[in-house]
């Protein structure tokens, strides 16, 4: 897997995926806002550009994946698995990660897979009115 620094998300995903994420304008917006701390990857496997992660330094190397998605094309082949523990390797290699952290919405039982697959362990769940999510982290 490749990482290339982008701008914007250019995947495709599908309308109940999309609502798990933030906008593609709120992600262009968020990258432009916060260039010291924030940063953005095409993923490629080959010339395919299978996917898009967003990435927060909100300590010295502790990190929070803030958006990962797989493009839909490419869903379902164990890429998403294999490109985010390149990811978490990338991320120790290239910008000395110590401590990745992230959310799913509870019930997302695909990404709760996924994180526990590469390493993430179950930290807390946020229950209130309007958020439903359970915090992950991973230690390096």
């Amino acid at each position: 897997m490749t990482f290339v620094r982008s701008q914007e998300m250019k995947i495709d995903l599908t309308p109940e995926q999309a609502d798990m994420l933030s906008t593609k304008e709120d992600i262009k917006t968020i990258i432009r806002e916060n260039p010291d701390t924030v940063m953005a990857f095409d993923i490629f496997d080959g010339i395919d550009l299978i996917g898009f992660a967003l990435v927060h330094r909100f300590e010295e190397r502790k990190y929070f994946l803030w958006e990962y998605a797989i493009d839909v094309r490419f869903q379902n082949r164990h890429k998403g698995t294999r490109a985010l523990a390149e990811l978490i390797e990338y991320m120790k290699a290239r910008h000395g990660a110590k401590e990745i952290t992230t959310t799913y919405i509870y019930g997302n039982d695909h990404a709760r897979h996924v994180y526990e697959k590469v390493g993430f362990v179950e930290t807390d769940v946020v229950d209130e009115p309007d958020c439903h999510e359970v915090n992950m982290a991973y230690y390096l």
